[in-house]
């Protein structure tokens, strides 16, 4: 994936926010063989990020926003994309402007995502050795698509006029 097929890919963002979309600083090391989904957060808007996933053969991108505001210190927040659990500003409340005319007349969809957007990473952890999980791979294969299918749909409702 390059860089002028990130900034084609919105669909929720203006060309300026597509123009001034700064990537990842790693993003020519990326290990794209295990990442479901590339998610970041720009390094010259905090408050943004983005989320970008293959559809068929084109990648397809969403601009997400970070809500102001901080989330409970004392509870357990839950990513609802890959359903990683974390404390403290482990995640976060990121809305995204629906695309079309929808968007345009200030209409958004929102959910908790890890604050780093890192969701492809945090599934990619070592299973225990446990009697009920009964074969590590399975268990990864499950997480991935689990993530594979809310990331879709989390970004399926952003399309939904």
């Amino acid at each position: 994936m390059t860089g002028i097929e990130i900034r084609h890919s919105l669909v929720n963002g203006s060309a300026t926010e597509a123009a001034n979309l700064v990537l990842p600083s790693n993003f020519v090391e990326l290990d794209w063989e295990n990442l479901d989904y590339l998610g970041w957060r720009d390094s010259h808007s905090p408050h943004l990020g983005y989320i970008i996933r293959w559809q068929g053969e084109k990648p397809m991108g969403i601009v997400v926003r970070e809500a102001d505001g901080p989330l409970s210190k004392r509870r357990m927040m839950m990513c609802q994309l890959c359903r990683a659990t974390h404390t403290e500003h482990g995640v976060s409340l990121f809305s995204a402007r629906r695309a079309g005319e929808a968007g345009m007349n200030g209409n958004t969809v929102g959910t908790y995502i890890c604050a780093n957007l890192g969701c492809s990473g945090n599934i990619r952890v070592d299973v225990p050795q446990a009697s009920y999980y009964s074969d590590p791979e399975s268990v990864l294969a499950e997480k991935v698509m689990g993530l594979e299918t809310r990331v879709s749909g989390f970004m399926l409702d952003v399309m939904r006029p």
